[in-house]
Protein backbone atom coordinates (compact mmCIF):
# COMPACT_ATOMS: atom_id res chain seq x y z
CA UNK A 1 0.00 0.00 0.00
CA UNK A 2 0.96 3.45 -0.95
CA UNK A 3 1.44 5.79 2.03
CA UNK A 4 -0.75 8.33 2.59
CA UNK A 5 0.50 11.60 2.77
CA UNK A 6 1.26 14.01 5.78
CA UNK A 7 -1.11 16.58 3.98
CA UNK A 8 -4.08 14.36 4.05
CA UNK A 9 -4.03 12.31 7.13
CA UNK A 10 -2.00 12.14 10.37
CA UNK A 11 -2.66 9.64 13.13
CA UNK A 12 -2.81 11.43 16.64
CA UNK A 13 -1.95 9.03 19.95
CA UNK A 14 -1.52 9.88 23.82
CA UNK A 15 0.65 8.01 25.86
CA UNK A 16 2.15 7.75 29.18
CA UNK A 17 3.83 4.68 30.41
CA UNK A 18 2.43 2.43 27.27
CA UNK A 19 5.39 -0.27 27.12
CA UNK A 20 3.56 -3.08 27.00
CA UNK A 21 1.03 -1.30 24.56
CA UNK A 22 2.41 0.97 21.94
CA UNK A 23 4.44 -0.99 19.62
CA UNK A 24 1.05 -3.51 18.15
CA UNK A 25 -0.30 -0.08 17.22
CA UNK A 26 2.70 1.65 15.63
CA UNK A 27 3.00 -1.89 13.17
CA UNK A 28 -0.16 -1.20 11.86
CA UNK A 29 -0.06 2.75 10.86
CA UNK A 30 3.14 1.56 8.70
CA UNK A 31 0.91 3.02 5.85
CA UNK A 32 1.23 6.84 6.91
CA UNK A 33 4.16 9.13 6.14
CA UNK A 34 3.60 10.77 9.77
CA UNK A 35 2.04 9.46 13.21
CA UNK A 36 2.39 12.18 16.21
CA UNK A 37 2.42 10.87 19.59
CA UNK A 38 1.76 13.45 22.56
CA UNK A 39 3.37 11.82 25.45
CA UNK A 40 3.07 12.53 29.33
CA UNK A 41 6.61 12.30 30.53
CA UNK A 42 6.67 8.39 30.50
CA UNK A 43 8.72 6.42 32.61
CA UNK A 44 9.33 3.01 31.38
CA UNK A 45 10.58 2.20 27.90
CA UNK A 46 7.63 3.89 25.91
CA UNK A 47 9.74 6.73 24.15
CA UNK A 48 12.73 4.65 23.32
CA UNK A 49 10.33 2.11 21.39
CA UNK A 50 9.05 5.46 19.81
CA UNK A 51 12.27 6.12 18.21
CA UNK A 52 11.97 2.94 16.63
CA UNK A 53 9.83 3.84 13.70
CA UNK A 54 11.00 6.26 10.96
CA UNK A 55 7.48 7.81 10.52
CA UNK A 56 6.67 8.68 14.34
CA UNK A 57 7.40 12.20 15.45
CA UNK A 58 6.92 12.64 19.78
CA UNK A 59 6.67 15.54 21.45
CA UNK A 60 5.81 16.06 25.49
CA UNK A 61 3.43 17.91 27.73
CA UNK A 62 2.32 17.61 31.16
CA UNK A 63 -1.28 15.70 31.16
CA UNK A 64 -3.87 18.16 33.03
CA UNK A 65 -7.16 16.98 31.34
CA UNK A 66 -8.09 15.05 28.56
CA UNK A 67 -9.44 17.48 26.18
CA UNK A 68 -6.36 19.63 26.93
CA UNK A 69 -3.85 17.46 25.81
CA UNK A 70 -5.81 15.68 22.76
CA UNK A 71 -6.49 19.32 21.20
CA UNK A 72 -2.89 20.59 22.44
CA UNK A 73 -2.13 17.32 20.27
CA UNK A 74 -3.83 18.49 17.35
CA UNK A 75 -2.55 21.83 16.93
CA UNK A 76 0.55 19.06 16.37
CA UNK A 77 -0.46 17.85 12.90
CA UNK A 78 -0.91 19.02 9.56
CA UNK A 79 -2.87 17.40 7.98
CA UNK A 80 -6.67 17.73 6.54
CA UNK A 81 -7.89 14.56 7.88
CA UNK A 82 -6.62 13.39 11.72
CA UNK A 83 -7.12 9.23 12.98
CA UNK A 84 -6.73 9.67 16.58
CA UNK A 85 -5.68 6.46 18.48
CA UNK A 86 -5.81 5.64 22.30
CA UNK A 87 -2.04 3.91 23.15
CA UNK A 88 -4.32 0.49 23.12
CA UNK A 89 -5.85 0.66 19.79
CA UNK A 90 -5.00 -1.77 17.30
CA UNK A 91 -6.39 -1.11 13.49
CA UNK A 92 -7.59 -4.03 11.88
CA UNK A 93 -6.67 -4.45 8.29
CA UNK A 94 -10.84 -4.26 7.17
CA UNK A 95 -10.42 -0.34 9.13
CA UNK A 96 -7.19 0.38 7.21
CA UNK A 97 -8.89 -0.44 3.64
CA UNK A 98 -12.01 1.22 4.75
CA UNK A 99 -9.99 4.62 5.77
CA UNK A 100 -8.57 4.85 2.29
CA UNK A 101 -10.95 4.70 0.70
CA UNK A 102 -13.30 6.86 2.80
CA UNK A 103 -9.87 9.38 2.45
CA UNK A 104 -10.42 9.02 -1.70
CA UNK A 105 -14.35 8.91 -1.92
CA UNK A 106 -16.35 10.81 0.93
CA UNK A 107 -19.02 10.68 -1.07
CA UNK A 108 -21.37 12.08 1.51
CA UNK A 109 -18.93 14.64 2.66
CA UNK A 110 -18.82 13.75 6.13
CA UNK A 111 -16.28 15.52 8.49
CA UNK A 112 -15.94 12.78 11.20
CA UNK A 113 -16.36 9.05 11.22
CA UNK A 114 -16.99 6.83 14.39
CA UNK A 115 -15.53 3.64 14.86
CA UNK A 116 -16.67 0.30 16.92
CA UNK A 117 -14.60 -1.63 19.12
CA UNK A 118 -13.96 -5.05 20.02
CA UNK A 119 -12.52 -5.77 23.40
CA UNK A 120 -9.64 -8.23 23.51
CA UNK A 121 -8.52 -9.90 27.24
CA UNK A 122 -5.58 -12.14 27.30
CA UNK A 123 -4.78 -11.84 23.52
CA UNK A 124 -8.51 -13.01 22.73
CA UNK A 125 -11.59 -10.66 21.19
CA UNK A 126 -14.54 -11.02 23.17
CA UNK A 127 -17.65 -12.20 21.84
CA UNK A 128 -19.35 -8.82 23.50
CA UNK A 129 -18.52 -6.11 25.25
CA UNK A 130 -19.67 -2.71 26.81
CA UNK A 131 -17.51 -0.57 24.75
CA UNK A 132 -19.63 2.43 22.94
CA UNK A 133 -18.39 3.82 19.89
CA UNK A 134 -15.90 7.09 18.99
CA UNK A 135 -15.02 9.17 16.87
CA UNK A 136 -11.37 8.48 15.79
CA UNK A 137 -11.40 9.91 12.01
CA UNK A 138 -12.26 13.61 11.59
CA UNK A 139 -11.21 17.08 9.65
CA UNK A 140 -9.37 18.67 11.84
CA UNK A 141 -11.28 22.29 11.06
CA UNK A 142 -14.56 21.25 12.05
CA UNK A 143 -13.95 19.14 15.18
CA UNK A 144 -12.59 19.95 18.93
CA UNK A 145 -12.36 18.20 21.88
CA UNK A 146 -14.19 18.90 25.14
CA UNK A 147 -13.94 17.64 28.89
CA UNK A 148 -17.04 14.89 30.04
CA UNK A 149 -16.27 13.38 33.34
CA UNK A 150 -13.54 11.18 33.61
CA UNK A 151 -12.85 11.46 29.55
CA UNK A 152 -13.11 13.72 26.57
CA UNK A 153 -15.95 14.18 23.53
CA UNK A 154 -15.72 15.39 20.07
CA UNK A 155 -17.79 18.44 19.27
CA UNK A 156 -18.46 17.73 15.48
CA UNK A 157 -19.21 20.79 13.23
CA UNK A 158 -20.84 18.48 10.55
CA UNK A 159 -21.94 15.60 9.20
CA UNK A 160 -20.84 11.93 10.70
CA UNK A 161 -20.93 8.33 9.63
CA UNK A 162 -19.52 4.74 10.78
CA UNK A 163 -16.71 2.57 10.19
CA UNK A 164 -18.64 -0.83 9.24
CA UNK A 165 -15.22 -2.51 10.58
CA UNK A 166 -14.21 -2.22 13.97
CA UNK A 167 -11.00 -1.38 16.21
CA UNK A 168 -9.16 -3.89 18.39
CA UNK A 169 -8.97 -2.57 22.17
CA UNK A 170 -6.09 -4.31 23.68
CA UNK A 171 -4.61 -3.02 26.84
CA UNK A 172 -1.99 -5.08 27.86
CA UNK A 173 -0.85 -3.28 31.18
CA UNK A 174 -0.82 -4.57 34.29
CA UNK A 175 -3.64 -4.92 36.82
CA UNK A 176 -2.08 -2.41 38.83
CA UNK A 177 -2.12 0.12 36.41
CA UNK A 178 -5.64 -0.11 35.52
CA UNK A 179 -6.28 0.09 39.40
CA UNK A 180 -4.94 3.25 39.81
CA UNK A 181 -6.27 4.96 36.55
CA UNK A 182 -9.51 4.10 37.64
CA UNK A 183 -9.16 5.03 41.31
CA UNK A 184 -8.54 8.93 39.84
CA UNK A 185 -10.74 8.48 36.95
CA UNK A 186 -14.13 7.43 39.50
CA UNK A 187 -13.07 11.27 41.54
CA UNK A 188 -13.84 12.86 38.17
CA UNK A 189 -16.93 10.53 37.13
CA UNK A 190 -18.80 10.96 40.72
CA UNK A 191 -18.58 14.69 40.32
CA UNK A 192 -19.87 14.57 36.87
CA UNK A 193 -23.01 12.54 38.42
CA UNK A 194 -23.57 14.56 40.89
CA UNK A 195 -23.51 18.05 38.67
CA UNK A 196 -26.76 19.47 38.61
CA UNK A 197 -26.22 20.71 34.96
CA UNK A 198 -25.13 17.53 33.97
CA UNK A 199 -27.04 17.11 30.52
CA UNK A 200 -26.94 13.64 31.08
CA UNK A 201 -28.08 13.52 34.83
CA UNK A 202 -31.74 12.16 34.06
CA UNK A 203 -30.51 9.56 31.72
CA UNK A 204 -31.40 5.81 32.81
CA UNK A 205 -27.58 5.03 33.42
CA UNK A 206 -26.97 7.66 35.92
CA UNK A 207 -30.22 7.30 37.58
CA UNK A 208 -29.53 3.79 38.35
CA UNK A 209 -25.87 4.55 39.08
CA UNK A 210 -27.08 6.95 41.59
CA UNK A 211 -29.11 4.39 43.16
CA UNK A 212 -25.44 3.07 44.35
CA UNK A 213 -26.86 -0.59 44.81
CA UNK A 214 -28.37 -1.34 41.44
CA UNK A 215 -25.63 -0.59 38.72
CA UNK A 216 -22.53 -3.03 40.09
CA UNK A 217 -25.27 -6.15 39.80
CA UNK A 218 -26.86 -5.19 36.36
CA UNK A 219 -23.34 -4.80 35.30
CA UNK A 220 -22.43 -7.90 36.29
CA UNK A 221 -25.29 -10.15 35.54
CA UNK A 222 -25.71 -7.95 32.02
CA UNK A 223 -22.34 -8.78 30.70
CA UNK A 224 -22.01 -12.21 31.72
CA UNK A 225 -25.34 -13.79 31.07
CA UNK A 226 -26.98 -11.07 28.43
CA UNK A 227 -23.79 -10.63 26.83
CA UNK A 228 -22.99 -14.07 26.92
CA UNK A 229 -19.39 -13.70 28.05
CA UNK A 230 -19.98 -16.21 30.43
CA UNK A 231 -18.71 -18.47 27.24
CA UNK A 232 -15.90 -16.88 26.81
CA UNK A 233 -13.77 -18.48 29.44
CA UNK A 234 -11.37 -17.05 31.83
CA UNK A 235 -11.16 -13.57 29.35
CA UNK A 236 -15.20 -12.70 29.62
CA UNK A 237 -15.05 -13.26 33.37
CA UNK A 238 -12.08 -11.07 33.76
CA UNK A 239 -13.82 -8.32 31.75
CA UNK A 240 -17.38 -8.87 33.64
CA UNK A 241 -15.70 -8.27 36.98
CA UNK A 242 -13.63 -5.66 36.10
CA UNK A 243 -16.75 -3.81 34.54
CA UNK A 244 -18.43 -4.83 38.06
CA UNK A 245 -15.75 -3.20 39.97
CA UNK A 246 -16.00 0.05 38.02
CA UNK A 247 -19.39 0.42 39.00
CA UNK A 248 -18.45 -0.70 42.44
CA UNK A 249 -15.87 2.22 42.95
CA UNK A 250 -18.42 4.52 41.54
CA UNK A 251 -20.87 3.49 44.22
CA UNK A 252 -18.08 4.02 46.71
CA UNK A 253 -17.53 7.27 45.35
CA UNK A 254 -21.14 8.37 45.95
CA UNK A 255 -21.82 7.14 49.51
CA UNK A 256 -18.27 8.48 50.57
CA UNK A 257 -19.42 11.87 48.56
CA UNK A 258 -22.96 11.98 50.55
CA UNK A 259 -21.86 11.17 53.89
CA UNK A 260 -19.15 13.80 53.93
CA UNK A 261 -21.55 16.86 52.96
CA UNK A 262 -24.10 15.33 55.84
Amino acid sequence: MEKIKCKILQALIITKNEESNIERVLNQLSWLEKVVVLDSFSTDSTLELLKRYPNVEFFSRKFDTHANQWNYGLSLTESEWVLTLDADYVLTQEIIQETVKILQLNKKNNVAYFSNFKFVVFGRPLSADNTTPRPVLFKKRDCAYFDDGHTQRLKINGNSDFFKAYILHDDRKPLSTWIDNLNRYSVKECQKLLDPNNPSRNSLITRVRKTKILAPIFVFFYCLLVKGLVLNGWAGWHYTIQRTIVEMLFALRLIEEEKLKA
